[in-house]
């Protein structure tokens, strides 16, 4: 699986906040449920959605509230950001995080 660095620190954001909302445990549980769907990509990276509004090139796919925002790269998907649906998602800009390993 491959992370932008931005991705990486959401999902180490999203952990600690569940962590402080629901425990270690649960918490976890929700991580590992991210991390299958980030994973089911690898074998389906077509599956998500064009997002084309956010960058050329962006897809994303849905996981329990959360939108997994991703790119294909030599037919691997590239794991940009991972951001909650409640945000104002139109808001986002995505420049920094295509553009850094």
């Amino acid at each position: 699986m491959r992370l932008r660095p931005r991705a990486r620190a959401d999902l180490l954001a999203i952990r600690d906040w569940g962590t402080e909302r629901w425990g270690e445990d649960r918490a976890k549980e929700f991580l590992e449920g991210l991390i299958e769907a980030i994973e089911r990509l690898e074998a389906h990276p077509e599956m998500g959605r064009p997002r084309e509004a956010f960058g050329a090139g962006l897809r994303s796919i849905r996981h329990r509230g959360y939108v997994i925002f991703y790119e294909i790269d030599g037919g691997r998907p590239v794991i940009v950001a991972v951001i909650h649906e409640r945000r104002n998602l139109a808001a986002l800009q995505f420049g920094d995080a295509l553009e850094s390993e």
